[in-house]
């Protein structure tokens, strides 16, 4: 069974939602920070999410995504099959499916994580890089909501997957650090969609 180190409103909830998704059985791990000695042992970096899998470890959540749903994929889990693009995808969708897998991390994960940190450890509710890095998120969720105009349901089109996953968590950072965006209307519906999903429900708990 799959052991998940977790810390709850982290990026090892992209980890336990996809396991809901599955529908598998997982043990989620608790990790309080600093991290103690025995998980130095587990990931020296300290951080998570991190995963011990059949002996092996791995500590990036998009990594770990992409890891997760591809060895089922190859084992023929028809369920994994359906949270990516399946196992011989066009191309054209398989570029759309990893851009946005993609995107969730760099383009909103990682500034609003930034902001985050910037105002809990610097101190600064504000500064130059703190609303350069605001004007790019909106950019950003500009971009999400012409891409959803078309009536998609989901990024890739009708299909959740995995790269719902990974932006759908930015929008946990945001909600969590208490940042007031200003969601364009089809990203607002898409979020409220996202939060809607059961597995999304039961994941936010653990």
């Amino acid at each position: 069974m799959i052991t998940i180190y977790h810390v709850p409103n982290s990026r090892s909830l992209r980890i336990v939602w996809l396991m809901e998704e599955l529908g598998e059985d997982y043990h989620v791990e608790r990790v309080s920070f600093p991290v103690g000695e025995e998980f130095l042992k587990v990931n020296p970096l300290g951080s998570v999410p991190t995963i011990e899998d059949d002996n092996i470890v791995m500590c990036e959540s998009l990594a770990i995504l992409q890891y997760l749903t591809g060895r089922r994929l190859v084992a023929g889990n028809a369920q994994a099959a359906a949270l990516t693009t399946g196992p011989n995808p066009d191309p054209a969708a398989y570029a759309e499916h990893l851009q946005f897998l993609h995107f969730g991390e760099s383009d909103l994960a990682v500034p609003l994580g930034t902001i985050f940190r910037t105002r809990v450890f610097a101190k600064e509710v504000t500064n130059g890089t703190v609303k350069d890095l605001f004007s790019q998120v909106a950019k950003r969720l500009a971009f999400l909501n012409n891409h959803l105009a078309d009536g998609r349901e989901w990024v890739t089109g009708d299909r959740f997957t995995i790269a719902d996953i990974s932006i759908g968590y930015a929008f946990v950072i945001a909600d969590f650090a208490g940042f007031d965006l200003d969601l364009p209307e089809h990203v607002a519906a898409y979020w409220q969609r996202l939060q809607s999903r059961p597995a999304y429900q039961r994941a936010i708990g653990k």
